[in-house]
């Protein structure tokens, strides 16, 4: 069986997207990529390097149709949108349902946000939220 370990995402401005996935989501920083320009972050698991990406602007997708999609598993989800919230992140709508998000109410199981760039993010502290996953 293979273990998802890695996964890098191309980011327009590194030092936000490292702010927002360290101080809204959570991942530790690792440390800079010998590079200088790329970055690594861990939840202790999987490792996260946000790459530079100088190329033409992508257009913004709706969900289904974006370029990258990928779950987190928080402890404190009423916390973790609080942050995001503050911090204006983009919060899209319920996982499931895709229910509207109430914009004073923190949702009950799990949520979609976007990442700077435009990344959806499943957000969740539902340990049961995706199939044959065990934490």
């Amino acid at each position: 069986m293979a273990l998802l370990r890695h996964l890098a995402l191309r980011c327009r401005d590194v030092e936000q997207s490292r702010r927002f996935y360290e101080e809204t989501i959570g991942f530790r920083f690792v440390g800079y990529r010998p590079s200088g320009t790329s970055v690594d972050l861990s939840d202790g698991t999987l490792n996260i390097t946000l790459l530079p990406y100088e190329g033409k602007e992508r257009p913004r997708l709706e969900e289904g149709e974006e370029y990258i999609h990928f779950g987190v598993l928080v402890e404190d989800l009423e916390a973790t949108w609080r942050r995001l919230r503050e911090r204006g992140a983009h919060l899209e709508k319920t996982v499931k349902a895709r229910d509207p998000l109430d914009a004073e109410a923190p949702p009950r199981i799990a949520f979609k946000v976007l990442d700077p760039d435009g990344n959806v993010i499943d957000v969740s502290a539902d340990r049961g939220e995706w199939r044959g996953v065990e934490v």
